[in-house]
């Protein structure tokens, strides 16, 4: 038993590592080219729903599929309204499993996870390092429920549950809940599934029986995904919350019909209609779970267009999610290179603009480590808008444009490297620097010197980068200037205090001096660049304050 439960504990553990690494490749794999192609094979209502049959038949579970269109959610690789037609082709698919019995994926599992850690680790294959990635973490995701599966089916068949359900077998109602909480115990309905085929093969259960326990585990099946998708948030979160609500809803529609037919108030319910379909106690298991995800999902995607607001009402965007959320960028936008250039440049001034957000996080985090916690989001979502703009000018050098453009293009490129190592010297030295802010010695009052000054810096950077206005340029000029000998004195001054700062602050101090110098010194590398830009664009009339829609 002990052994049962910690390959359960294990399995739980890869899964979520999985998720996480499939996740991270996505979205380093977010480039214009890989959405153009999700978004085509998923702008129909039967397009996304067949794409999510195929995915039923590579996954064989709603976990998982819910968990990679989570991670594609977050890379923007797909809508989280088209993600949620998909999830509706998924749950119509994994009832396949229980016609063919379920199929051991386990050779092809072992198989992604070896050969693509193998190429993971081989120089050779590091072009294709990113897509080996991510089928490293969907197996790892396959093999995780496997084994979460493994430590928790033994379960079903202690003689205790097989006699329970078999005692409850003249209650619907009770064989409904049983199995609902069956699927808690072993995370998988298909194998609850196939303890109903048993039972009923055994003579133990009839048809209805049968019904309600396949009603039973999609309602149960719910409950678990609202447990496992608990720490999600924003749009991943809003899909979890689909997929719950198919459960419930196809519960909400067949548990009445089945309990109305049983009772004899109707004539014709899923009692009927699956009699009408097979004769075998057994089967009806499968046909109930066809007939449960069919009216579930069926109405779910139909009521989609008003189901999607109340989602994005109740669990709205994450700030990780809105500051990756391009607001002048779009995927047929290179049709037009001199006007995409335009529009990436004013997407790089608003990223300029979001470094406030991390700034205000540094200067008063509140409680440390929510203030690294928040400080790691918001680096998370600026470096995947980032990502987005470095993406549109790397197409834009290969597009036909003009010898003016090209140059206001490798100014850009300049800005966006310069951008990319202010977000990540600010986030070290941020964290570094958060937890000694309460510190009412030497050590906090460095930190809160330095991070003040950033703070004044950053967000005079970020109304420069909103406004263009001239006086605000100049003071950031000037705030800006060499900070290399007021890092110095700095150093030497609380350095000399030997008595003042323990050794291991010493060390700190160094190193946040240096982080500080670095910062400083890339900022005004930054204003530089900016400047360049102004002062071309404000001969063509570009070198405007950003648009209200920033």
């Amino acid at each position: 038993m002990l052994l049962d439960v910690t390959t359960a504990l294990a399995g739980l553990g890869l899964f979520f590592l999985g998720a996480r690494t499939l996740g991270d490749a996505l979205k380093r794999l977010a480039g214009r080219r890989v959405r153009v192609a999700v978004a085509r094979s998923t702008d129909g209502p039967l397009k996304a729903a067949g794409m999510g049959l195929v995915m039923a038949a590579v996954t064989q579970s709603t976990q998982v599929a819910t968990f990679i269109l989570a991670g594609m959610i977050r890379a923007a690789l797909i809508r989280a309204e088209r993600a949620m037609m998909v999830m509706t082709g998924v749950n119509v698919g994994v009832c396949g499993l229980l016609f063919v019995a379920t199929f051991d994926v386990r050779i092809v599992v072992y198989a992604v996870i070896g050969l693509s850690g193998i190429a993971m680790t081989r120089a050779r294959f590091a072009p294709w390092r990113d897509q080996f990635s991510a089928l490293f973490g969907a197996g790892l995701l396959l093999f995780g429920l496997g084994l979460l599966r493994q430590g928790t089916v033994p379960i079903a068949g202690l003689e205790i549950v097989t006699g329970t359900m078999a005692a409850i077998s003249g209650h619907d109602i009770l064989v409904f809940l049983a199995a609902a909480l069956l699927i808690l115990a072993v995370q998988s309905s298909s194998a609850v599934g196939m303890i109903g085929i048993s039972l009923a093969g055994a003579g133990l259960f009839g048809p209805e029986q049968a019904i309600a326990l396949a009603f039973g585990a999609n309602f149960g099946t719910a409950l678990n995904m609202a447990l496992l998708t608990r720490g999600m948030a924003g749009r991943a979160r809003q899909l979890a919350m689909f997929q719950v609500l198919v459960n419930l809803v196809g519960t909400a529609v067949t548990l009445p019909l089945l309990l109305a037919e049983s009772a004899g108030l109707i004539a014709f319910g899923p009692i009927g209609v699956i009699a009408a379909l097979t004769g075998d106690a057994g089967r009806s298991v499968a046909w109930a779970f066809l007939l449960f995800n069919l009216i579930g999902a069926g109405l779910s995607g139909l009521l989609l267009p008003w189901i999607a607001p109340v989602l994005a009402r109740s669990w709205p965007v994450t700030r990780v999610e809105a500051d990756a959320q391009p607001a002048f960028l779009e995927d047929g936008m290179l049709r037009d290179p001199a006007g995409a250039l335009d529009l990436a440049i004013l997407e790089q001034r608003r990223l300029v603009a979001h470094l406030a957000h991390l700034s205000a996080i540094a200067a008063d985090p509140g409680d440390p480590a929510a203030g690294r916690v928040a400080m790691a989001q918001r680096v998370d979502g600026l470096l995947t808008l980032h990502g987005r703009i470095a993406e549109v000018l790397r197409d834009l050098g290969a597009a036909d444009i003009s010898a003016a453009a090209y140059e206001r293009l490798a100014r850009a490129v300049a800005n966006h490297q310069r951008l990319d190592g202010v977000i990540h010297t600010f986030a070290e030295l941020a964290g570094m620097l958060i937890d000694r802010l309460t510190d009412p010695g030497v050590m906090g009052r460095v930190s809160r010197g330095m991070l003040d000054g950033i703070d004044a810096v950053v967000m005079t950077l970020a109304e420069v980068a909103q406004s263009a206005d001239a006086d605000e340029r100049m003071l950031l000029r000037a705030m800006t200037g060499d900070r290399a000998e007021t890092m110095g004195r700095i150093r030497s001054s609380y350095l000399a205090a030997e008595e003042a700062l323990a050794p291991a602050d010493r060390g700190r101090l160094l190193l946040a001096t240096n982080l500080c110098e670095r910062l400083f010194w890339m900022l005004g590398s930054l204003v530089e660049g900016l400047e360049a830009e102004f002062e071309a664009g404000s001969e063509d009339g570009v070198a405007l304050p950003l648009p209200e829609a920033a």
